[in-house]
């Protein structure tokens, strides 16, 4: 995994004289007024200048770097105009993806310390989250297994703005809390399939729980075939790996076993395959991240242990590989879960379902009383919205629109989709309770199918497969894992500003 550090991070009310290694950042709109610093001023003639010439237009992910020379023309800083778009269009995710953007950019430059000078916003204390928390996660780098010799890391970031307030350090320490975990759930998203077997990813799962002080248990494969999960033993059996069920506690200090708690499920399979349903070979690579919704509940609680609100919390995470075996389970096989349905396999490569049913079941079990899973569930969510929203499914119309609101706030914004029995043809069996494939809509059918197991406990699905991967290397972020989740999740538990 990443061995990536955090820049320090300061707060001054204007710019030091210039310096090697250093550049600043301002930030411009297509739209007037197009940079209105109110720190910096001796570079508004320059940025005027550049504007009026041309150079530069402001439009949304776009930069430009240039040494500029002073008025006197006896010294020159370095000078990194980031595009902000135009005003109607802009917001905090705007500004968090454009942070990212100019960090990456200074960082190629071997720039060492940036001055990121504050624009004239409303909501300057929210703002400034969003650029710690963009510029934190701007630097994640997954190249984990390249031979590195002349990179030169960003070590400081000072942001210049006249703000002075407890509130916004507080933002900037929140901001940092949560970058952090999206990039450590990135982190193992990225991570080969080969060196991240369940019980890998349970070992480090262990190793965040302790450092955070939360509470961990692995489940072994023995105990899930004991405890009656047929769809997570069943999946993992193929595998030479065992499967795990990885169960994570947040507990505040004062509450009780009968305080409220809310259960996160997320999808662990470690390396999807197909099983006997075997993909084609393009792109299984990708596969390596169909945990991803199980990283983003483990990120999402080690932002929880250490933002400490005062909501139990439990993570459920059920782990397995998807290889054809043997051993594995065969298409037209029935297999009970935990809850005491059956379920027949059409297709084995329709597996994460499975493993789902069992963690929602085990989640009803603990006790929850709120659930939100997610999962990389199904290829169909992504021709539906592409990867620009998250499909979000769920009969309960005010836990939904905590979740959608929580998901807006967090900048990773989800669309409702519809789960209702008018779907229900492609999970009915003639063998079996359900059966885990039918056709299309298969997002809604797999999300009808987890609402079965679910029953009358408040439950919203995050279909995630189209939002937790870039295929290809944007301007705030490299190709591949997104950590899409862990902010909607600890939005939803902190709450907004």
């Amino acid at each position: 995994m990443t061995n990536q550090t955090t820049p320090s991070i300061e707060i001054k009310s204007e710019l030091a004289p210039p310096a090697e290694g250093e550049a600043v950042a301002v930030c411009i709109f297509t739209d007037e007024p197009r940079a209105g610093l109110t720190q910096g001023d001796e570079l508004q003639p320059i940025v005027d200048k550049l504007i009026r010439d041309g150079e530069f237009k402001g439009e949304a992910e776009t930069s430009l770097l240039l040494h500029a020379a002073n008025l006197n023309g006896d010294s020159a800083r370095r000078l990194l105009l980031i595009g902000l778009g135009a005003h109607a269009d802009f917001d905090a995710k705007t500004f968090s993806r454009a942070a990212a953007m100019a960090v990456r950019r200074a960082r190629a430059s071997h720039i060492k310390h940036l001055h990121f000078i504050m624009p004239a916003l409303d909501s300057a204390a929210h703002m400034t989250r969003a650029l710690v928390e963009g510029a934190l996660t701007g630097l994640y780098d997954n190249a984990f297994y390249r031979k590195r010799e002349d990179e030169t890391p960003l070590e400081q970031l000072t942001i210049i703005t006249p703000e002075r307030s407890a509130r916004l350090h507080e933002e900037i320490e929140r901001g940092r809390i949560v970058a952090e975990a999206v990039n450590w759930t990135r982190a193992l998203a990225d991570e080969p399939g080969g060196t991240l077997p369940p019980l890998e990813f349970a070992r480090r799962a262990a190793l965040m729980a302790e450092e955070f002080n939360l509470q961990v248990e692995t489940i072994d494969a023995n105990e899930i075939k004991e405890l009656g999960m047929g769809g997570l033993w069943g999946v993992g059996k193929g595998s030479d790996n065992p499967p795990a069920l990885i169960v994570i506690r947040y507990e505040p200090e004062g509450m009780s076993a009968s305080d409220e708690l809310w259960a996160f499920v997320g999808k662990g399979i470690t390396f999807d395959t197909g099983g006997i349903s075997l993909k084609h070979g393009l792109d299984m690579y990708e596969m390596k991240t169909d945990m991803a919704g199980g990283a983003a509940v483990l990120g999402a609680l080690r932002a929880i242990a250490q933002l400490k609100p005062r909501r139990r919390i439990v993570g459920i995470v059920p782990s397995a590989e998807n290889m054809p075996s043997g051993r594995a389970i065969k298409p037209g096989d029935v297999i009970k879960t935990l809850a005491g349905y059956t379920i027949e396999v059409v297709d084995t490569d329709a597996e994460g379902r499975l493993v789902l049913a069992d963690g929602i079941a085990y989640a009803k079990q603990l006790g929850a009383s709120r659930i939100v899973d997610l999962a990389t569930l199904t290829g169909s969510i992504i021709v539906a919205l592409g990867d620009h929203r998250t499909g979000l499914f769920s009969k309960d119309d005010e836990w939904t629109g905590r979740v959608m609101q929580s998901a807006e706030r967090a900048g990773e914004p989800a669309w409702r989709m519809p789960v209702s029995d008018d779907y229900k043809k492609p999970i009915e069996s003639t063998i079996a309770d359900f059966k885990n494939y039918g056709g299309r809509p298969d997002a809604t059918a797999a999300a009808l199918l987890l609402s079965k197991f679910a029953g009358e406990t408040p439950w919203v699905h995050l279909d995630i497969a189209g939002t937790s991967w870039h295929d290809q290397t944007q301007a705030h972020a490299p190709k591949g894992s997104t950590g899409a989740g862990v902010r909607t999740l600890v939005e939803l538990v902190c709450g907004g500003s």
